[in-house]
């Protein structure tokens, strides 16, 4: 496997998370746990003052590698139309994985980073078009350009600014506490933890990464408290 290619594989995680596991173990609270993407509506992002949302995509809009919107993400459509609140998707994908997700939701930037003359960079995939072109890739990547994963917080600020926006003014919208969740917190920005969407349609590696961190957030933070829908009081998994 050469460097670029295991840089974005789940390996590629590992590798960035493991110097820096202490800071990623210390920021796996998010701003709120959401046990329906239906609760992030309107009024939601209107009360909180959200400009931007940050969407992770597998088990977070679309099951695993899918093409289609999850019946159980549908609000996303919603908040697509949402008159100045932007979008942008950062997803941990491969390279073909990254392509698909241009063709999926052609209308928002679809981004990805690479750490690459000593700074973060980022690629985008909008309307159709890569901003890099195939040739660029590959003399990037011969000049040393390696591509950046969630939980990198530089990533995640990368984006913010890509966006315009302060921190303060993006949420990051996810179903995992060591990239989604610990990435938004090492960037400053606000964060949304969703139950994962289709999670049979997971990879069994993915499976089980997800059991280890719900046990090492109930062990550093105890059971989760959910908002609940309509009245949006909270409760605590039992």
């Amino acid at each position: 496997m050469n460097p670029m290619a295991s840089r974005q594989s789940p390996i590629g995680t590992i590798m960035q998370v493991l110097p820096k596991i202490g800071s990623v173990l210390r920021n796996l609270e998010p701003t709120w746990h959401l046990p329906s993407l239906d609760l992030l509506d309107a009024e939601f992002v209107a009360h909180h003052r959200i400009k931007a949302l940050i969407w992770d995509v597998d088990g977070t809009i679309t099951n695993f590698h899918d093409t289609t919107v999850a019946d159980e993400a549908r609000a996303f459509r919603t908040l697509s139309s949402i008159p100045d609140l932007q979008h942008a998707i950062l997803s941990n994908a491969g390279e073909d994985r990254f392509r698909e997700l241009g063709t999926i939701f052609p209308a928002v930037p679809v981004l990805k980073g690479y750490w690459w003359e000593d700074a973060v960079a980022l690629r985008q995939i909008l309307r159709g078009e890569d901003s890099w072109s195939a040739e660029q890739v590959a003399e990037r990547a011969a000049a040393g350009a390696m591509p950046l994963r969630k939980p990198h917080g530089e990533l995640v600020l990368a984006v913010t600014r890509h966006l315009g926006l302060v921190p303060h003014d993006v949420v990051m919208v996810g179903d995992q506490y060591f990239t989604d969740i610990a990435g938004a917190n090492l960037a400053g920005v606000r964060s949304i933890k969703l139950s994962a969407i289709g999670p049979e349609s997971l990879p069994r590696s993915i499976r089980m990464g997800q059991m280890v961190e719900r046990l090492v957030y109930r062990l550093l933070h105890g059971a989760p408290v959910w908002e609940r829908p309509r009245d949006r009081t909270i409760a605590r998994e039992g």
